[in-house]
């Protein structure tokens, strides 16, 4: 499994949208996309705890 995501090759399209968020923010986006990449990968569902 690949540890980085590759933002820098791929900037998003509206980089001010990130820029306005605080870290915590941005931690909790990041976590969910790495859960998605993996989920993805795997073909696993894990349990949703929302």
């Amino acid at each position: 499994m690949q540890l980085s995501l590759p933002f820098l090759e791929n900037p998003p399209r509206h980089p001010e949208v990130w820029e306005d968020l605080d870290e915590g923010q941005r931690a909790v986006i990041v976590d969910k996309l790495a859960q998605l990449i993996a989920k993805t990968e795997t073909g696993k569902e894990e349990a949703s705890h929302e």
